[in-house]
């Protein structure tokens, strides 16, 4: 019996010192060929270590709440400072890149830490569920939020025989999306059928401050039972935040004027 014990000992040892290759390494964490070193600055006011990225300037910030999937790994992008060990990835949950995830490659059990862009510092920013903050002194008042933010727009059916309701959106005179409203069978909306659209987090953030009114611009067209693709006539232009709900769109009909947009 003790020389069984000793043949296990031995055998958990040595995959121990394999760096565990008894389990699958995913590829997505290695590093690419050719993949750039990002400077580390010491920060004196702070007294953190800082990570470099494309001219911007990331700081510790939190470990790993739970666990993270494979598939929240986007990329790796490269390394810190000479160590290529020192490992860097983006995340598929932060469209923003306000982190960067730091691993070692060769760390055994070692939990990743997580680095945040200093100039979210005192904001309230979208963050992946799975990343903890520490409480550094250094973020303040900075906060986060684990559902990204959005405004939404509902419009109502108020003419017969269609089965989509698409937009197009401005955001502060940029053009931002697209996109269509319908029923998920591809049925005819009935009259007075609200459908609602979101104008996400992500897109706000390319050409608006995402803490303060931006200006929405929508025009709508309509998709006909007979597949018919019609514009509506009117626009629909307003100041709008994130978080607000704006429902007072309608699309009309009539022989005269066709399809048009009705404000309330």
């Amino acid at each position: 019996m003790k020389e069984v014990k000793t043949i296990i000992l031995i055998t958990a040892f040595a995959l121990l010192l394999s760096g565990c290759s008894f389990f699958k390494k995913n590829p997505v964490y290695d590093l690419p060929a050719g993949a750039p070193s990002y400077e580390k600055k010491y920060d004196e006011d702070t007294g953190s270590t800082m990570i470099v990225v494309d001219g911007r300037y990331y700081e510790y910030f939190g470990t790993l709440s739970n666990k993270i999937s494979d598939d929240s790994i986007r990329a790796c992008i490269g390394y810190a400072g000479d160590d290529k060990n020192e490992r860097l990835y983006t995340l598929m949950e932060d469209p923003f890149d306000n982190y960067i995830m730091v691993k070692y490659a060769n760390g055994i059990m070692e939990q990743p830490g997580f680095y945040r862009a200093s100039d979210t510092r005192n904001k309230d920013i979208l963050t992946p569920s799975y990343i903890e903050s520490l409480g550094y002194e250094c973020w303040g008042s900075s906060g986060l939020h684990y559902e990204e933010r959005s405004a939404v727009i509902g419009v109502v059916c108020e003419a017969d025989n269609i089965i989509e309701i698409d937009y197009s959106i401005d955001i502060n005179g940029k053009h931002s999306n697209i996109g269509g409203v319908r029923y998920g069978n591809m049925g005819v909306l009935k009259h007075g059928d609200l459908l609602t659209f979101e104008i996400l987090e992500r897109s706000v953030t390319k050409y608006a401050d995402p803490d303060k009114p931006f200006t929405v611009r929508v025009t709508l067209s309509v998709i006909k039972k007979d597949g018919q693709t019609v514009d509506v006539d009117g626009e629909f232009t307003h100041d709008m935040m994130l978080g607000g709900y704006f429902r007072q769109l309608e699309v009309h009909y009539d022989e005269a004027k066709g399809y048009y947009l009705v404000v309330n």
